[in-house]
């Protein structure tokens, strides 16, 4: 027979609070500190709600000149001393919060960005955003007020319960009777508080991901005349959102009221049994109040225990989500014993190689065996969809293949470790990914010991310094987020600039001359020459034109490798690669080597 569903919850439950609490362990002693102040606010509040004993007794009844001269000193000094605590204990507090949210925060974006782009795919942009800045967030009110308040509400309540039990322990034991009954209520709320939370961090992660698709697709949204479609989404979405944080809201709000409306019958009560008792003799005005006082002053921490509750079920929902990120393994790393990779002296190879992206979906490479020579330049070509970007991608692990391996040198590619493997890999893809900073950070990126000539001679052998030093800062132009301040021709020439400066033995060109203009495919193509000299090249390309002077030729095919080959060669053959040129050029060429 399985645990109740209750048990297993608060297992859960407490699993997440040790987990978020073990990030507070190196700042024990600052908690500690915390805590201590927190025990003299309690006392201070002890002590007010004492002094109306003799505030009323002494002073209004007995006519005490001497405690008259006291007392109001002493209200000075308690509120004094209260203040400074309270002031204290917040900022300590607040401070190891803040440490242990920037720590998670780091750990967050450190985990996620040593994923395998297979993660990437699986999780949008847009939900790891959230999860990084809407998540860490809601976590810090857990391991900065929360703990706060706990220690600060805590202590004073117990400050308070002496102060009632040494009043008048009978009026205090019927007090006490409440605070069962007002725990049912935030149990209850706190639990829908964070099925909501839930689906409203949700909600935004699935605005942010709209958000993100509407301002990178800004040009083909105003193209296609769909502002008004857009903004009908994005309101709907927000309404719901709306919705969410409305329900949130009321269920936060109401546990005010109810704990008001339970601690108003404990105290008409109170008044009623503690009025007859002044009234007949049994205690004084002094004492009575005084417990009242007390009573009245621990309606704060109970409240606040309450609104806690519900924070801390907020952060809770948070808090699945980020350690759901954080305890997803890592698919692509460093295997024990890895070895460095210094170059590929010799070739690099692929045997038996087969992959597919989940188990769902067949093979998208199947059987592949291929043997690529150092200094070759291999161009990948066949139908959108053949698997060539596949195969390139499975050479720097951005996703292992299935079975089968890759070798460079004789050795399989997961032996190496992943870092010195993409050191040694350049790539330049058609859409060229630049960074919103300068044209220098975006050339040196991955180079941060490069020095101000070698940025300059990348540049000039990519046929990008001239433009740059057009600009109105030069290298030190920003060129706006994905480069948006740059022509696509220019873009290409600085990530080609970015790969020269890097150095590598292998180099990948996936469709790195496509939707240019005829300028700047010229000095994209110029460029290209320059980088891939003495090195080892696979380009994937579309417009078979630049691939005719290949050293080899593969042929994809439904993801298989069909045939491979000079140029000369396989149009004699006859195959899938005569019928993809001459769809190109229009004409039957007759073997020869001849384009227009």
């Amino acid at each position: 027979m399985g645990k109740p569903r209750l048990l297993m919850k608060i297992k859960i439950d407490s699993k997440l609070y040790k987990r978020i609490l073990g990030y507070s362990r190196p700042y024990f002693g600052l908690i500690a500190l915390g805590i201590i102040l927190a025990s003299v606010i309690s006392a201070m509040n002890g002590a007010i709600a004492w002094l109306v004993k003799p505030v009323l007794d002494d002073i209004f009844l007995a006519k005490n000149m001497t405690m008259l001269k006291l007392l109001p000193l002493a209200v000075v000094l308690i509120y004094l001393i209260k203040g400074l605590a309270e002031y204290a204990q917040t900022c300590i507090m607040k401070s190891v919060g803040q440490k242990i949210i920037t720590r998670l925060r780091y750990e967050l974006y450190e985990h996620i960005n040593s994923m395998s782009m297979s993660f990437f795919e699986r999780i949008p942009s847009a939900v790891l955003m959230a999860r990084i800045t809407n998540d860490v967030k809601n976590l810090s009110s857990v391991s900065s007020k929360v703990i706060a308040d706990l220690a600060r509400e805590t202590t004073t309540l117990i400050a308070l319960l002496v102060v009632v039990f040494w009043r008048d322990y009978k009026l205090a034991s019927i007090s006490i009777l409440v605070l069962p009954l007002s725990a049912i209520p935030m149990v209850k709320i706190g639990q829908k508080l964070k099925k909501l939370s839930r689906k409203r961090q949700e909600k935004i992660a699935q605005i942010n991901n709209l958000l993100q698709e509407t301002f990178v697709g800004t040009k083909i949204v105003k193209a296609f005349c769909m502002e008004d479609a857009e903004n009908a989404k994005f309101g709907r979405m927000n309404r719901q959102l709306y919705r969410l944080i409305m329900k949130s809201v009321r269920a936060d709000e109401i546990t005010s009221p109810l704990i008001e409306f339970l601690g108003s019958a404990c105290l008409a009560v109170i008044i009623w049994y503690g009025g007859y008792q002044v009234i007949v003799g049994n205690t004084t005005p002094g004492t009575f109040f005084s417990f009242v006082a007390a009573l009245f002053l621990m309606y704060k921490p109970i409240r606040k225990f309450s609104k806690m509750n519900n924070t801390v079920q907020d952060a809770m929902a948070s808090a699945e989500r980020v350690f759901s990120i954080l305890d997803t393994p890592q698919d692509i790393k460093d295997h024990e014993n890895a070895i460095e990779l210094t170059g590929l002296k010799k070739k690099l190879e692929f045997k038996n190689l087969n992959f597919q992206y989940n188990e769902k979906d067949g093979l998208v490479l199947q059987d592949i065996n291929v043997d690529i020579t150092k200094g070759e330049m291999v161009a990948l070509v066949g139908m959108s969809g053949a698997g060539k970007s596949t195969l390139a991608n499975l050479i720097p692990r951005f996703y292992d293949a299935t079975s089968g391996t890759i070798l460079i040198d004789g050795t399989d590619i997961r032996k190496y470790t992943v870092a010195s493997l993409r050191k040694n890999i350049g790539i330049v893809t058609q859409e060229s990914i630049l960074f919103n900073d300068s044209v220098r950070y975006n050339i040196a990126y991955g180079r941060a010991d490069c020095s101000e000539d070698e940025i300059v001679r990348a540049a000039k052998d990519a046929y990008a310094h001239d433009f740059i030093t057009q600009l109105p800062q030069g290298y030190d132009s920003l060129i706006g987020e994905r480069g948006c301040r740059l022509s696509g021709g220019q873009r290409q020439r600085i990530a080609i600039a970015r790969a020269l400066l890097k150095n590598p033995d292998i180099l990948i060109l996936d469709e790195a001359t496509s939707d240019l203009d005829t300028e700047s495919e010229y000095y994209v193509q110029k460029a290209l020459e320059n980088l891939m000299q003495a090195r080892t090249t696979l380009v994937i390309a579309h417009r078979l034109s630049t691939v005719i002077n290949a050293d080899k030729i593969l042929v994809f095919d439904d993801g298989r490798l069909v045939d491979s080959g000079h140029h000369e060669e396989l149009i004699k053959r006859d195959g899938i690669y005569k019928v993809l040129f001459e769809r190109q050029f229009g004409k039957e060429l007759n073997g020869t080597g001849g384009h227009q």
